[in-house]
């Protein structure tokens, strides 16, 4: 009896360990997602840079699944390329290891039991104070971290004091010593299991430093296990990676091949390995004493992982193009990879571990979204004025099939946001997330209007009631409605994210978007009173089926213009009224940009 309450104690403790990693996490990337979203901007210079980024991150957020996961997402969005992906990931290994020296410093040296609760109050209330968000997610981030370390104090306490020395657990534990390559290889294999059961290396970490300090297992053998955790940390990923692109799913695989490279090289050489991490830490991690092994072994298991993981990038990161070319080996190239236009390319990760980061995706496949809705108005443009029957089918198909992509994408795309806004999201990214909703309506309603334009030249293409002057002028709105999508689809790709020069330039491109607002508006009406007036002189057909589709045409090139609007108003934060000056003094439409 006593035996199952030791293990469900010990469970208990590392179940409340992993929610407080949990909680702590998403504290941190709320408290510094928009920095974290900029970081990668530092990812896409070289091959230590991209290394530097993924230390960093992985050290902000304390999870290296976190960021892997986060890296194959990006780069199933297009954000990473496979070799800056891999470069990132080479950093992540690097970054999770300070988790191992948090826990050793805080959670041996220190008495938990004097801090830990106390962290926990304060953060919690803090959570509580109006208005400073920034205060409410640090406070977050310190009920994460109380918890993590009340977590790791109760295992501790949970695993007797004469445990390791009960002579029927030391002749256990003997058996599974590295003392030969098939026990080494044996306790390698435990700790990627247990990583892969827990989804967390940090978790498997707490446990191993935890176990060592009780002298339940020796330097040598959490050295082993460690091993373990860095391949079994790698699964993470793949698992994120199932259904995304190839290169998401080649970026997964390299991380998992260079943490396989690492241990096998270091197997090769374990007992030299161990023997120099003792002689770099000070003191003896062999000794009985239990006062002595609690202050000395964390910090040789912490030096080992540090070491090796340092080690492992610095010989691989020279042979950067080597290993993506050998994830190409068993995930080659194909002549079309991923042009599903109706799945959800920058979103078939699902990012479960870094939802405050999921947002980016989301914009990424707005813009796509948006992306055949600017198609779509070019082929109107050439179907206006095309003679050739097939060009103009062929035209027209194209238009009906965009459309019919934009509905599709709306509709997953949604519920992904819907899924996403039931998550743990900052109020920021909530209110970002509800903004998309009303942009990817509009986008769809955009598509609706290209295709019932479509249909209407369709209706009427052999009848050709428009001629002359009648096309020049569907022709030039046609240009305009253009010109509004492309600009819509430039604020959707570049101005997402503040920067010190991003109010003026958000300003100055709303503006722009106004006066062509306008400027289309007062096409619509010139156009509709110069075909009367053609109709009058006998210039122009006047059947009621050419007035009324005449009409509708440039009804519906006008409400694509303010959908557009819409779009730009909720991505700009801004209202026609704001710059209501601005676009007074403005040049003459036309004249612009």
């Amino acid at each position: 009896m006593s035996t199952l309450l030791t293990t469900l104690n010990l469970f208990g403790g590392l179940a409340i360990f992993l929610f407080g990693m949990k909680i702590m996490s998403d504290g941190l990337q709320k408290a510094s997602g928009e920095k974290l979203r900029q970081l990668l901007g530092v990812a896409t210079t070289n091959r230590f840079a991209a290394t530097f980024c993924g230390a960093l991150v992985t050290s902000i957020i304390q999870s290296s699944s976190a960021t892997t996961v986060m890296v194959v997402g990006f780069t199933s969005a297009g954000l990473l390329t496979l070799y800056q992906a891999l470069g990132v990931i080479f950093g992540a290994n690097i970054g999770t290891t300070l988790t191992a020296w948090i826990v050793s410093l805080f959670g041996f040296s220190v008495q938990i039991s004097l801090f830990a609760l106390p962290v926990i109050a304060v953060g919690f209330f803090v959570q509580f104070i109006p208005r400073v968000i920034l205060i409410r997610r640090i406070g977050e981030t310190m009920v994460g971290f109380g918890l993590l370390f009340l977590g790791l104090d109760i295992m501790k306490n949970a695993i007797p004091a004469d445990f390791a020395q009960n002579p029927q657990v030391v002749a256990w534990i003997s058996k599974f010593r590295p003392d030969n390559l098939l026990n080494l290889l044996t306790l390698i294999f435990s700790g990627s299991i247990l990583t892969v059961i827990l989804q967390s290396s940090s978790a498997v970490m707490a446990m191993t430093l935890t176990c060592a300090a009780a002298g339940i297992i020796d330097f040598p053998t959490a050295c082993a296990l460690v091993l373990g955790e860095n391949i079994g940390t790698t699964i993470t990923a793949n698992l994120a990676a199932i259904g995304a692109s190839k290169d998401a799913r080649r970026a997964a695989l390299g991380h998992f091949l260079f943490n396989v490279i690492g241990v096998f090289w270091v197997t090769c050489i374990f007992r030299h390995f161990v023997d120099f991490i003792d002689w770099l830490v000070p003191g003896s991690p062999y000794t009985k004493e239990t006062a002595v092994l609690t202050a000395v072994l964390p910090y040789h298991i912490s030096a080992f992982h540090t070491v090796f993981n340092l080690i492992n990038t610095a010989l691989m990161l020279p042979f950067l193009k080597q290993l993506a070319k050998l994830t190409l080996v068993f995930i080659p190239k194909t002549k079309r990879e991923d042009k599903k236009e109706h799945e959800l390319i920058f979103l078939s990760t699902r990012f479960t571990q870094t939802p405050e980061l999921a947002l980016i995706a989301v914009r990424k496949e707005v813009e796509r979204m948006m992306s055949f809705v600017t198609k779509m108005t070019d082929k109107l443009i050439h179907a206006v004025k095309v003679d050739d029957d097939k060009m103009f089918e062929r035209l027209i198909e194209d238009v009906k099939a965009a459309e019919h992509t934009t509905d599709v994408l709306e509709h997953k795309i949604n519920l992904y946001l819907t899924t996403l806004t039931h998550g743990n999201l900052s109020r920021h990214a909530v209110a970002q997330a509800f903004s998309l909703f009303d942009v990817l309506n509009s986008i769809e309603r955009m598509g609706d209007c290209g295709e019932k334009i479509a249909r209407i030249l369709e209706k009427f293409h052999t009848k050709q009631p428009f001629q002359g002057q009648d096309v020049d002028d569907l022709e030039s709105i046609a240009k305009l409605t253009k010109e509004i999508t492309k600009r819509t689809r430039r604020v959707l790709v570049d101005l997402q994210q503040p920067t010190k020069q991003w109010h003026d330039k958000a300003r100055n491109t709303f503006v722009e978007a106004v006066r062509d607002e306008n400027e289309l508006n007062t096409l619509r009406k010139q156009f509709l009173r110069a075909r009367r007036e053609r109709i009058l002189a006998g210039q122009a057909e006047a059947t009621p089926d050419s007035i009324t589709a005449y009409a509708d045409i440039l009804n519906n090139f006008e409400r694509i213009g303010d959908y557009a609007m819409r779009v730009n108003e909720n991505i700009l934060g801004m209202r026609a009224d704001d710059v209501a000056e601005d676009v007074k003094n403005a040049a003459p439409a036309g004249q612009g940009a």
